[in-house]
């Protein structure tokens, strides 16, 4: 009896402990998303979720291509989103985490119901210690992408992409570590580094599976140094990898690939000029717009990789708080390569767009936008294409 009376109290002490003892702030958690509405008319076919973007210079159609000379009209709602965010504080360290998903895959049929399949865009924890110093862990945007200097989401209407040239490309599974210091009033410095998964897209044969791409050998290496100040803004950094393939016959051949990438803003309210510069080898996934410029294996079982040369420039203007006014310039184009690889002919070897977009919010959780998109194509043949976009994007932030 003796025993069992001293577990009692034992037990009434933990529980007396445990209520007086304040419990840690519980993680805050909010769930939100945007149903969006893409309103696109196209004077050529130009894909089955055709939206004003980089990736619509890539599938303008050539002249030669009578087939898709036709003009479409498209409505879609797959670019809406849902999305769970997270905050949190320990021991004085900052934590926070998003997990964002979409509608907006290829592999549907917009002419059968409930057809698009839910696709994960962004999945990653933040830790931001107070000396400056955070660890990012998981799938965000490459670290080869201006995702805030220059970021073309903010200028295009649709919010995702922008022009070819560079635009907030591929979002990679990655581990990331950086540092923040200010340097004076609205000024800081911040460098980062880390590694990435690395996969290579259009390997340019048919004896080549393209499914060997995908995981190489080596993730990616990558770092940057971004300098805010109230009126300029910098960024520039560089990535390396290497691409392997298999040929028949069982023997590898690689080939060394790079990026290395700058942009800037120029902020003088209401108006803002920014640039982008992105040249890289055999990384063009990473550009999106870009993504024909990748991996070519040659007839002499060699693999080269592509080279291009990308950038992007525009204007904007805010009109009113809730209205903005841009204009944005895209470029791509690929280095002549040898001779009989998979990568001449009719594949594309330039690409230009010019955009012109206004957004509006309004009732406090809509927002509208409207936009022209010209295209234009070249492949190395010097077979020309081009292609016009009219679109008009309507959302609810829920």
């Amino acid at each position: 009896m003796k025993q069992r009376g001293s577990m009692v109290l034992i037990l009434m002490g933990l529980l007396v402990f445990a209520v007086a003892v304040p419990s840690p702030a519980p993680a805050a958690v909010s769930v939100g998303g945007v149903v969006w509405g893409n309103f696109v008319w196209s004077d050529k076919i130009n894909g089955s979720y055709i939206v004003p973007r980089g990736g619509g210079a890539t599938s303008t159609p050539l002249d030669t291509d009578k087939d898709r000379d036709n003009s479409q009209f498209i409505i879609t709602f797959q670019q809406s989103r849902l999305w769970a965010r997270f905050t949190d504080d320990v021991g004085g360290v900052k934590m926070s985490g998003v997990i964002e998903t979409d509608f907006n895959t290829g592999d549907g049929n917009a002419l059968t119901s409930n057809s698009r399949h839910l696709r994960l865009r962004l999945a990653y924890a933040r830790a931001d210690h107070p000396s400056g110093f955070f660890l990012l862990a998981g799938q965000y945007s490459t670290l080869s992408n201006n995702e805030d200097i220059g970021f073309l989401g903010k200028y295009a209407a649709n919010d995702v992409n922008g022009p070819v040239g560079s635009r907030n490309g591929a979002r990679q599974p990655q581990l990331r570590v950086g540092w923040k210091t200010p340097l004076g009033p609205g000024q800081d410095l911040m460098l980062e580094g880390g590694i990435e998964k690395h996969s290579v897209a259009n390997l340019g044969s048919a004896s080549v599976d393209e499914s060997q791409g995908e995981g190489q050998t080596l993730p990616l290496f990558g770092g940057r140094v971004t300098w805010n100040s109230p009126v300029v803004r910098i960024q520039a950094g560089a990535v390396l990898g290497n691409n392997t393939v298999i040929l028949a016959g069982g023997k590898d051949e690689s080939d060394g690939a790079w990026m290395v990438f700058g942009s800037t803003e120029i902020i003088f309210q209401p108006v803002t000029l920014f640039a982008n510069l992105h040249k890289q080898k055999g990384l063009g996934r990473l550009l999106g717009g870009g993504g024909d410029f990748a991996t070519a294996v040659l007839v002499s079982s060699k693999v080269e990789n592509i080279e291009s040369d990308n950038l992007s420039a525009g204007i904007k203007f805010q009109l009113t708080p809730q209205t903005q006014i841009d204009a944005v310039f895209g470029w791509a184009k690929a280095d002549e390569i040898t001779a009989g690889s998979a990568f001449t002919g009719a594949s594309l070897e330039t690409l230009r767009t010019m955009e012109l977009n206004i957004k509006h919010s309004f009732w406090k959780s809509w927002r509208a936008a409207f936009a022209i998109m010209r295209n234009e194509v070249e492949a190395f043949n010097g077979t020309d294409g081009d292609n016009t976009v009219v679109a008009t994007f309507l959302q609810y932030f829920f």
